[in-house]
């Protein structure tokens, strides 16, 4: 009697393709393939010993992400570092999206598990010191991103969600790291002081709590 093909192989692929991706992403934000440099396939093919299908398929999504670029007769180079600019033009969004993110929400009374979550992210963010190489930083960058995307999510309005989600602004942050060291225990009472007034339910103490931590970390990171 002859069986079905075991259905764990196709997974064993997704899980390569997330691994290059991971690598590249993580080349890049250390700077390991410096900003404007192309990224040949064939080269990454035969650094990573891999086939080319998850190459392209990493490449691609890097791209999505912002942190590659594809150009036609060109292929596929890093993307430069975003300037001064565009770090003012990020900071002044959020500046606007979430306090008002964080006052919603507090008006919709956060349930137990959503605050839960807001505290797990921020000892996520406390488990470790961040320095100037991406793999260190990863959990805390990966972590304050999850407890900014709750907030989002909790103020109930998808357009606002969808957007910060489209902008990947941690992501191209992380990029920071690399010349800038950090002092996170600001950063951790800050994230304290916005999840104790979405307990409290308090739209104005969330939005202001919001406000002082956007500013610190614009401060910390950008001037």
């Amino acid at each position: 009697m002859m069986h079905a093909e075991p259905s764990f192989r196709k997974p064993s692929r997704v899980v390569l393709a997330e691994q290059v991706y991971e690598l590249i992403k993580e080349r890049i934000l250390d700077q390991a393939y410096v900003p404007g440099e192309r990224l040949n396939i064939d080269a990454l093919v035969r650094e990573f010993a891999v086939s080319s299908t998850p190459i392209r398929e990493a490449l691609m999504r890097l791209t999505a992400e912002g942190l590659v670029r594809a150009e036609p007769f060109i292929g596929f180079t890093t993307a430069p570092v975003p300037d001064q600019r565009y770090y003012e033009d990020v900071y002044s969004f959020r500046g606007v999206i979430e306090p008002w993110a964080a006052a919603s929400a507090a008006r919709r009374q956060p349930a137990a598990e959503a605050i839960a979550g807001l505290r797990a992210a921020v000892a996520a963010m406390m488990a470790g010191e961040p320095s100037r190489e991406y793999r260190s930083h990863r959990a805390f960058t990966e972590a304050d991103d999850r407890f900014h995307r709750i907030v989002l999510q909790l103020a109930g309005n998808q357009v606002a969600l969808k957007s910060y989600d489209d902008l990947r602004f941690h992501l191209h942050i992380s990029r920071l790291y690399l010349t800038r060291e950090q002092d996170v225990g600001p950063t951790h009472r800050e994230h304290y002081a916005i999840v104790d007034a979405l307990e409290a339910g308090d739209p104005e103490a969330a939005a202001d709590a919001m406000r002082r931590h956007l500013q610190g970390s614009y401060e910390r990171l950008i001037k």
